[in-house]
């Protein structure tokens, strides 16, 4: 593992920061505006640090749903779960559900 360098700037906090205080700006352009100011990082590192922001959750790009789309559990919404749980109740439990499905399924009515 390489060691890190002793001492100096972060090199990542300031490609965050300046990220932060301008939100439309590319990778080569913060690597040519931090280069001004003393600090050498290629764009290709930029990118890579950005790229780690939106992965843990930074300030950078955070992720949200999609705007119009409403959360959902996997197979429907909470009616449908509700009415599978029903339906498992009434056959006796979850493989004899299973059973049913199968069997509607090979029916080709599922």
């Amino acid at each position: 593992m390489a060691k890190k360098a002793k001492g100096g700037p972060n090199k990542s906090s300031a490609i965050r920061d300046y990220k932060t205080a301008n939100p439309t700006a590319a990778p080569k352009e913060i690597a040519e505006a931090l280069a001004k100011d003393g600090l050498v990082v290629s764009a290709q590192f930029v990118s890579t640090v950005l790229s780690n922001a939106k992965k843990k959750g930074g300030k950078i790009g955070k992720r949200g749903p999609k705007p119009g789309r409403k959360a959902a559990a996997a197979g429907g919404g909470l009616e449908q779960l509700l009415t599978a749980k029903k339906m498992v109740e009434q056959l006796g439990g979850i493989e004899n559900a299973r059973s049913a499905l199968n069997v509607l399924a090979q029916l080709g009515l599922g």
